[in-house]
């Protein structure tokens, strides 16, 4: 497409509005190059760089008066704006369409099919109520909707842009336009690859547990800086004898028995409890709101359950298995870590008592 040649009869409807299309070309050219350099600088916080790409258009092409985007999955039952700009931001704030809305107001919506649509105008009597109002209140004349899609999953989205210039996107060139949705969908899809990638990173492949590396995300909502807040009881486990487990029956049957394990001890856990696999066969534990009394109640009734129900092997050979547990409450102004050696202190006590039993830390 040629941004910079326009069509005569364009030039002389712009020259009799007093539209400068060339220059506005170049205003937005800019703002396209501008997003282009931001995101090779690397932001993480996709939705801010998004919205900071909107408001550069927006200031620099001031006859777009709003721009928006909605990013997510494409059978959500409403869309809402979530980065926004331009002098009519407030309009697009408030703004909520229900899916089965969509086909009632145009073709703009289809965009979540990820067609490329062409602008079109909207007046004081559009049929669609908001677009009624965005003409009145905000002067708005001309819109156009393009798709913005992932290439890391399957999230699609909508780039809206509203102009006070009839046709302005047919002037201006709805290339420039489709050059900044291709930026955007490249920030989101990198934002998408970023946080898949931040998710393994805290995630254990054979269990699908957290790991210790999701200990930074939980230890903010479990401290207590002073002793009216709520205790949090944290529970160290290990599965005893299980070197004979891989020695006997092989690492394929170590690894089945580890899934199996956590899965009965995340069964047997209330909601908003925690449980990772903190390495091998040892799991940790959270449990907010508990006591070090209550927390040695839960790790009686996690070790009863883990030895009242041997785990199956490949081939279906049942193998029973117990678990030693050590238990401590988090102290005001303690920090996970701490804990969590208490904790692990206790477990020991537990080994060298015999095993498949639970001690409390000395400390509580």
């Amino acid at each position: 497409m040629g941004f910079f040649f326009l069509p005569a009869w364009s030039r002389r409807a712009a020259e009799r509005a007093g539209f400068d299309a060339r220059a506005e070309q170049a205003r937005v050219a800019e703002a396209v190059v501008r997003s282009a350099a931001s995101l090779v600088a690397g932001d993480d916080d996709a939705q801010a760089l998004v919205e900071r790409h909107c408001r550069t258009l927006t200031t620099l092409a001031p006859h777009i008066v709003l721009a928006w985007t909605w990013f997510g999955q494409p059978d959500a039952p409403t869309l809402q704006p979530q980065a926004v700009a331009g002098a009519a931001s407030a309009y697009a704030r408030g703004l909520v369409i229900q899916r089965n809305a969509l086909t009632t107001i145009g073709p703009a919506f289809r965009t979540l099919a990820g067609r490329r649509l062409e602008p079109f105008n909207v007046s004081t009597t559009s049929l669609y109520g908001p677009w009624r109002y965005a003409a009145r209140e905000h002067g708005v004349k001309s819109v156009l909707a393009l798709p913005l899609a992932s290439t890391a999953d399957e999230q699609r989205g909508l780039l809206v842009l509203y102009a006070d210039v009839p046709r302005y996107f047919e002037l201006v060139g709805v290339g420039l336009f489709e050059a900044l949705a291709q930026l955007f969908s490249a920030v989101l899809s990198r934002a998408v690859r970023n946080r898949a990638l931040a998710e393994a990173a805290q995630r254990d492949a054979l269990t699908g547990l957290p790991n210790r590396g999701a200990l930074p995300l939980l230890e903010p909502g479990l401290l207590r800086v002073t002793a009216d807040d709520a205790p949090t009881a944290v529970l160290m486990l290990d599965v005893d004898h299980f070197k004979r487990v891989n020695d006997e029956h092989g690492h394929a049957a170590g690894d089945a028995a580890l899934r199996q394990v956590a899965q009965r001890l995340q069964a047997l856990l209330r909601r908003g409890d925690a449980l990772l696999r903190w390495g091998g066969e040892e799991f940790c534990l959270f449990l907010p709101g508990t006591d070090a009394a209550a927390g040695r109640a839960v790790a009686e009734k996690l070790r009863a359950g883990l030895e009242a129900a041997p785990v199956a092997l490949p081939g279906g050979a049942p193998l029973p298995l117990t678990a030693s547990l050590g238990v401590a409450e988090l102290q005001p102004g303690e920090g996970l870590a701490a804990a969590l050696g208490r904790a692990d202190a206790a477990l020991y006590q537990a080994k060298r008592g015999g095993r498949n039993r639970v001690a409390l830390s000395a400390e509580g």
